[in-house]
């Protein structure tokens, strides 16, 4: 059995985070504040300090629970696969997702926060804070945003306001998939901050979303805010998004089954 937590104790503790050591940096960064992890692969000194914050803060207010974080498992601090499948729950944290916009002094970033236990998640938190956005969701209370609840509703007939993969992280396969979707019906966005993408989404600013990335940390607390404002999502293989590092891309949100079935198809070139 989880032992007791309260979810307004998370959304403080985030927001907090995201004040002192992401906002305080923004737009202060000095050369010796940003390195590359690979090529284009950008972490900053905001990145590991929030990354700390939340593991030491994050353990404490749930005690006994486990931590997964995108700059440990850069690392290799951590076993990730072995992490996803603990029967202790487990929190999933990007400390940072937009490094690059960060760096360029470009606001669309976020911080997100997931719980998960046994392969299902609990609770997600998301905060961009130079937008003023925060998202809170805990599973079977519904999704919101700045603390007013949100639903999706059905998208307009055409054109279907679609988000893709940013055109500096795509591969072949993404420019395919997204050639496949160049047609009247659909309007094709590029992404700036997946974080920033799942708060607009639940929304009603985009209609659906197409991402060729498939790192656990990137989805966990926006999936849960987008499932719990009744949106759906599927993977390559047909089946929703799961806890693990084996899921099929591209992962489709979409807010209805059938939307995201046809967008899967036509991505796919299947008939």
């Amino acid at each position: 059995m989880m032992p007791p937590l309260r979810p307004d104790d998370v959304s403080a503790l985030v927001a907090d985070v995201a004040q002192k050591e992401l906002l305080t940096r923004f737009r202060q960064l000095r050369s010796s504040d940003v390195w590359e992890k690979s090529a284009g692969d950008f972490v900053t000194t905001a990145d590991i300090a929030a990354e700390r914050r939340l593991a030491d803060e994050l353990t404490r207010l749930l005690p006994g629970s486990g931590f997964i974080g995108e700059e440990g498992v850069s690392a290799g601090d951590v076993d990730l696969s072995a992490a996803l499948a603990e029967d202790r729950p487990v929190w999933i944290v990007d400390p940072l997702d937009g490094t690059s916009n960060f760096v360029r002094g470009n606001g669309r970033f976020c911080l997100m926060v997931a719980l998960m236990s046994s392969g299902s998640l609990l609770g997600s938190w998301l905060v961009a804070p130079t937008m003023s956005l925060t998202g809170m969701a805990w599973a079977g209370d519904g999704a919101f945003i700045n603390g007013a609840p949100v639903r999706l509703t059905r998208p307009r007939v055409s054109p279907l306001r679609v988000v893709v993969t940013d055109p500096a992280y795509r591969t072949d396969e993404d420019r395919a998939q997204i050639a496949r979707l160049e047609q009247e019906s659909v309007e094709l966005r590029d992404c700036s901050g997946v974080g920033v993408v799942y708060l607009e989404l639940v929304q009603g600013l985009h209609d659906a979303a197409l991402f060729g990335w498939m790192k656990v940390w990137d989805h966990a607390a926006g999936l849960l805010l987008y499932r719990e404002a009744g949106g759906c999502d599927v993977t390559g293989t047909g089946a929703a998004f799961a806890l693990s590092d084996r899921n099929r891309p591209p992962l489709i949100l979409a807010p209805t089954r059938e939307s995201g079935n046809w967008l899967r198809m036509t991505a796919l070139h299947e008939a």
